[in-house]
């Protein structure tokens, strides 16, 4: 795989490339930010061109649920359990500057640019420890990335609505500095009807403010604990279907089968989508034991079976949460099809579309496709077929943002032979 610059009627031309819904190999023209030709062979030259030899052209990966705040933290404090990390995470971000922050976020998106990451949807921590200040260094670094990567910033109340009464007012705050959804952790909170308080409340901010939700629902792994059949009540009462998203939804994956049936009814009458971490929570969760019982990816199989959207993203990355993580969204998508049991070569390209396509329709984004008409976001891979993308063999990987070149990552081996 080679780039070259040159001179011609197209800003890129991409040859001897695959695409995942064609048998041949073409070549793709570029022009004003946007594949405006696919052919077998297109003549003439162009500013620039990227010889695919024969690799995968794809849409650019999408990470829909991410904590870029608390990325490469884990020196502060780290934590082996859920209930260890929360009793903790207060103490890791009264640490945070806004410089800190914008510093380790900006780490992460090199990575994430190089590994051919378009666009997060990142959650930020909103509340009395951090207050705005882990905001402030996030939108900082997103000024600084801004031609390279797409962000959608969550204000999220990671400490509770009830138990920080700090934390609506700074929601709101947050909305107005750039923030574009509000999120939630009903969970977080001491009581059953502190928990509808912390729904109701989330909602309320979310229609006077006319900004979407994505709430975190069901992460813990234990059947009691369950705040998505709340959430999907709440979004048909409101009238908020299709601007609702839950996140982890680990605890589904416990409950009996026939309430789990109703509640993935329930989210599907909701038109939400469900975004799975199943790289943070296969760690993080699992049980007590020393046999994990649970490996936290909800019940996707039966979401998508019954026509719920269902995304995949890589959640935290060293933190306190989960202590590995390089942004490789190829591991994101290869790690969906292990822990959620997807074997067939249709459930392969299924996993890949939780990290591309799905997550593009979680954000509205009609016209991320390797297509023509389609933007020109996409990434060019020395793997000809998914199988041998997600062995993430050492190649090459080059990421195009509207046209452009922004980033790529070289793998080599060499023996002694």
């Amino acid at each position: 795989m080679s780039a070259q610059p040159a001179t011609g009627s197209h800003d890129l031309l991409i040859r001897k490339a695959r695409l995942l819904d064609r048998d041949d190999i073409c070549d793709i023209a570029i022009a004003g930010g946007r594949i405006v030709d696919i052919a077998a062979h297109i003549g003439g030259a162009a500013a620039r061109t990227v010889d695919a030899q024969g690799g995968l052209v794809t849409a650019s990966f999408i990470d829909p649920h991410f904590h870029l705040d608390k990325v490469l933290s884990r020196n502060y404090v780290g934590a082996i359990s859920y209930q260890e990390a929360f009793a903790r995470a207060r103490e890791a971000k009264r640490n945070f500057t806004v410089a800190d922050v914008e510093a380790r976020v900006c780490r992460a998106l090199d990575l994430a640019v190089a590994q051919g990451i378009g666009r997060i949807r990142t959650q930020v921590d909103v509340d009395f420890a951090t207050r705005l200040v882990s905001l402030e260094g996030v939108l900082r670094a997103q000024e600084r990335f801004h031609n390279l990567i797409d962000l959608e910033i969550v204000a999220f109340p990671q400490e509770g609505i009830v138990t920080d009464p700090e934390a609506p007012a700074l929601l709101r705050a947050a909305l107005g500095m750039g923030a574009t959804l509000v999120g939630g952790l009903p969970e977080f909170e001491h009581s059953l009807e502190d928990q509808r308080t912390h729904v109701r409340t989330i909602f309320d901010i979310a229609t006077e403010r006319g900004v979407p939700i994505d709430f975190h629902c069901d992460y813990t792994d234990l059947a009691p604990y369950k705040t998505l059949e709340m959430v999907a009540d709440m979004t048909v009462e409101r009238g908020y279907q299709g601007k609702v998203t839950a996140g982890h939804c680990c605890a589904l994956a416990v409950y009996p089968d026939e309430e789990a049936k109703r509640v993935i009814d329930k989210v599907r009458a909701a038109d939400m989508s469900v975004t799975i971490l199943p790289i943070a929570n296969l760690q993080m969760l699992g049980g007590d034991g020393a046999t994990p019982v649970n490996r936290g990816s909800s019940r996707a199989k039966e979401l998508l079976a019954a026509g719920v959207n269902v995304c995949a993203g890589a959640d935290n990355m060293f933190d306190i949460w989960f202590r590995f993580n390089r942004m490789d969204p190829v591991d994101t998508a290869y790690m969906t099809c292990l822990s959620t049991g997807m074997r067939s070569d249709a459930e392969v390209r299924e996993a890949f579309d939780m990290t591309t396509s799905r997550p593009a329709r979680l954000m509205g984004l009609a016209d991320h496709r390797a297509g023509i008409g389609g933007r020109a976001d996409l990434v060019v891979h020395s793997a000809a077929n998914l199988v041998d993308m997600f062995r993430n063999l050492p190649g090459r990987r080059v990421h195009i943002k509207n046209g452009r070149l922004v980033g790529g990552v070289e793998g080599s081996v060499w023996t002694a032979r």
